[in-house]
């Protein structure tokens, strides 16, 4: 699991974590990617991008890992 936490600035406010910003950036990036997918309009660069992102795909999520290559047995 990710560590998130919340870093206060200087002026009191609330920001998210490096940790925390990247791993949105992931999750809204993947579900960019499954809107592709769904439209039927993927490119051959975003199932490459899909692909390096693999280790950040839920493992319950069979249609984004079989689209990343990732084989049954790797993640059941």
């Amino acid at each position: 699991m990710l560590y998130c936490s919340m870093v206060q600035n200087t002026q009191g406010e609330h920001q998210m974590s490096n940790t925390e910003t990247a791993a949105k950036k992931i999750k809204d990036r993947l579900e960019y990617l499954r809107g592709e997918i769904d439209a039927e309009r993927i490119s051959y660069g975003e199932i490459a991008e899909l692909q390096s992102l693999a280790a950040h795909i839920d493992p319950s999520d069979v249609l984004l890992l079989e689209w990343a290559g990732v084989p049954e047995n790797d993640h059941a």
